[in-house]
């Protein structure tokens, strides 16, 4: 048994249908450039997607960029998680979502805790992976996800993998790591969840790529305009309501 990345990745978002497939830079989109990324790391890597027909498409990205692929259930993403750990003998999970261009493979790496059930960089009380940084992953055991699956039935749990975990911290163990200090404040937003977020994700890529920046926090903070930054804060604001 090991530690792998699981991507996971769908076609049916909402507000931006196919947003990890449009085109983002060049001929890459969203999905590509984080599959890269992962790829620098010494972890095996398996993009978990559904049956749906329309996320054949996640397949062909998955593919091209020679990832292997797992499908299961469209609705239940926790039962999928379970069974795509244990058909790659993973007992230790890196959650990773693939609406997030600018995740930072060197804050991945801190995650990696095998004594316990979830290891997260936490914001107070609140896991990274419910900001919108965009930058996080998150660690959990093969163990914690059974051990949800065996408590509960209830449906945002099914959809929502490790809420449970944070929601009952009384009943896993739970390794809450500081975030970096860049991240204390509340007016940037790097996630990907709707036409504006794209487009705004878009901009910054570009010019990060322009000025050959590297794509670690820091260096994505200082390539943020003023501008840039009073759409994050609109977008923010608007998700808040």
């Amino acid at each position: 048994m090991q530690t792998g990345i699981i991507v996971q990745a769908r076609t049916g978002s909402t507000r931006l249908p196919y947003k990890v497939l449009l085109p983002f830079y060049k001929e890459q989109c969203i999905l590509d450039i984080i599959l890269q990324k992962l790829k620098t790391l010494n972890f095996p890597v398996v993009v978990a997607t559904s049956s749906h027909p329309n996320d054949n498409k996640i397949v062909e990205a998955a593919n091209k960029n020679k990832i292997q692929i797992f499908r299961a259930s469209e609705e239940n993403v926790l039962e999928r998680y379970i069974n795509c750990a244990e058909e790659n003998n993973f007992s230790n999970i890196i959650r990773v979502c693939a609406d997030n261009p600018f995740i930072d493979t060197s804050l991945i790496e801190e995650l990696l805790d095998e004594s316990a059930d979830y290891s997260a960089h936490f914001f107070q009380d609140k896991p990274s992976i419910q900001t919108h940084w965009g930058v996080f992953a998150e660690f959990v055991s093969l163990d914690a996800l059974e051990k949800i699956h065996s408590l509960t039935k209830e449906k945002t749990f099914l959809e929502h993998v490790t809420n449970y975990i944070y929601l009952n911290p009384e009943l896993f163990n739970i390794n809450k790591m500081n975030p970096p200090v860049l991240c204390h404040v509340d007016d940037i937003r790097l996630t990907v969840d709707t036409v504006e977020d794209f487009k705004l994700a878009q901009t910054l890529y570009k010019l990060c790529v322009e000025k050959n920046s590297k794509f670690n926090l820091s260096t994505i903070l200082k390539n943020i305009t003023q501008e840039m930054k009073i759409q994050m804060m609109q977008s923010i604001a608007f998700n808040q309501k």
